[in-house]
């Protein structure tokens, strides 16, 4: 049995922990639900353009008088309201959902993803972008894409 000082713990520049790191080969396996995440997500997020996009019509077309009872509209418009809130409640439960796996969503638009991981003993950022087959870059906690590198070994536990 290992005593406490054989024991490494991943830890942040601020002294704190991750709740979990991962081997490129973890990550790896959580990616298909990400990718089915990212999915819902895309549906979500045409519909919010649609959405809000049918609401600026009726606010060009009607103007103020939108907000009035008498207005033909207005329970169009607000159902559109309620409609478009929830689409964005719904993207913000997507994303806790990645995180509940233990990743981080660094990117909707870009698909970028993070997880924790470690590379030659070091904390880092095992870095994926969607589309790509698997994890294969890193970068530092306080670099971002920009910093991305090859992994050339897998990260250690």
């Amino acid at each position: 049995m290992a005593s406490p000082s054989d024991i490494r713990v991943a830890v942040r520049a601020d002294g704190s922990v991750p709740s979990r790191t991962f081997t490129v080969e973890e990550a790896n396996r959580v990616l298909p639900a990400i990718e089915g995440i990212f999915h819902t997500m895309d549906n979500r997020h045409v519909r919010r353009r649609e959405v809000s996009d049918l609401i600026e019509d009726l606010a060009s077309y009607w103007g103020d008088q939108l907000v009035g009872y008498d207005c033909p509209d207005r329970g169009n418009y607000v159902r559109l309201l309620r409609e478009r809130d929830d689409l964005q409640s719904f993207l913000e439960e997507d994303t806790e959902r990645i995180h509940a796996l233990g990743a981080s969503l660094k990117d909707y638009s870009a698909g970028l993803v993070d997880f924790y991981g470690q590379v030659d003993g070091a904390l880092v950022l095992l870095c994926w972008q969607r589309g790509e087959p698997e994890v294969k870059f890193f970068h530092p906690l306080e670099g971002g894409y920009s910093a991305r590198q090859p992994l050339t070994r897998g990260p250690k536990k």
